[in-house]
């Protein structure tokens, strides 16, 4: 498969107004001060993302039917995973943790 200029030019592009749409608000926050009830709602985001994130790994829907079932090897990386954050309270030595118990799982089962 061959690639073509337009196709790194559109690449190329893309990968700058992604990185844009992520940059220019955290320049333009940094301009303006936020009230303290702002900054305070804006502490809860990173949790709830997060729980959104698990919920979703944890929550799998049976494919052509309405029901759910639970990921087991989800729900099993979750429990080392998070003894390891209590532990370390470390974001990089839990991402690490997670991945990697994750892949034993796998590799094993």
């Amino acid at each position: 498969m061959t690639t073509s200029v337009h196709m790194l030019i559109i690449i190329v592009i893309c990968g700058l107004v992604t990185w844009l749409t992520r940059i220019i608000p955290f320049i333009v926050i940094s301009k303006i001060q936020l009230s303290e009830q702002v900054v305070k709602w804006l502490s809860f985001i990173p949790i709830t993302l997060f729980t959104a994130l698990i919920i979703d790994g944890v929550i799998e829907q049976q494919s052509g039917s309405f029901g759910y079932s639970l990921n087991i090897p989800f729900l099993v990386t979750i429990i080392p995973t998070v003894l390891v954050a209590l532990v370390t309270r470390s974001l990089t030595i839990t991402i690490l943790a997670g991945i990697f118990v994750m892949a034993m799982i796998r590799l094993l089962f």
